[in-house]
C-alpha cells in the first residue's frame, strides 16, 4: 500500500529548466515532507552507498543530504530510474569507476538490494549513462560539502561545480526515447 509520503515522493521532480530560480535550500525544503531518514534506508544500501560504511569497493559514497542535493542538481525526481541516474553520475564523477566497480554495483542493484530499490535492464542502463556523463564533469561530487551552499542557485552551482547542462538534456533526451512508458524519463524534459 502507497502511503501519501510514497506518493509525494515519487511525484516530486525540479527539472533542469524549471521556470523558478531555485535556491539549494528552498529546493531541499521542498522534501522535508518525505525525504528518507539515514534509519529508513536498508543496510545493503548503506554497504555500498554510505561514506559511513565505506568498504572501499565503491567511489562516490555520499551522505543523504549530499545525495539529495544531487537529485536537485541533475534535475532529477526519486523514481528508481532517477536514482540510479544520480547514483551513476556521483560514482562517474569520481572517475574510478571502472568496469568491474560497475558490474559488482549493478549485481547488488539488481539481486541485493530490497525489491522497491533493485535496478532492472532499464535502470541499469540509466545508471551506465549517469557513470558515463558524470565522468565529464570536472568535479568529484563526492567530495563536495553541500551544507555550505543553502543560498546559492541551482544554475550557478552546475556552473560552479562543471555540471554540463548540454550534455545532461542530451542524456535525457536519449532517456526519454529509449524508454517511452516510463514517468521518470518521460518528465525529463
Amino acid at each position: 500500500m502507497k502511503t501519501n509520503g510514497t506518493t509525494e515522493a515519487e511525484d516530486w521532480f525540479i527539472g533542469l529548466d524549471c521556470k523558478k530560480s531555485w535556491k539549494l535550500g528552498k529546493a531541499l525544503k521542498t522534501m522535508s515532507s518525505f525525504k528518507l531518514n539515514a534509519d529508513d534506508v536498508p543496510l545493503i544500501i548503506k554497504l555500498v552507498e554510505n561514506p559511513k560504511y565505506d568498504i572501499g569497493l565503491f567511489a562516490g559514497n555520499v551522505s543523504l543530504h549530499n545525495h539529495d542535493c544531487i537529485h536537485l542538481l541533475l534535475g532529477r525526481g526519486l523514481g528508481v530510474k532517477d536514482e540510479a541516474f544520480a547514483i551513476g553520475y556521483t560514482m562517474g564523477s569520481t572517475k574510478k569507476m571502472w568496469r568491474w566497480r560497475r558490474n559488482l554495483y549493478m549485481f547488488c542493484a539488481k539481486y541485493l538490494f530490497p525489491k522497491e530499490y533493485r535496478f532492472g535492464e532499464e535502470e541499469r542502463w540509466v545508471f551506465n549513462m549517469g557513470v558515463m556523463a558524470g565522468s565529464r564533469c570536472p568535479t568529484d561530487l563526492s567530495r563536495v560539502d553541500f551544507s555550505d551552499y543553502d543560498f546559492y542557485t541551482l544554475n550557478f552551482l552546475r556552473k560552479d561545480l562543471g555540471i554540463d547542462k548540454k550534455l545532461l538534456k542530451k542524456c535525457y533526451e536519449t532517456e526519454k526515447q529509449f524508454f517511452p512508458k516510463s514517468k521518470e524519463s518521460q518528465r525529463l524534459l
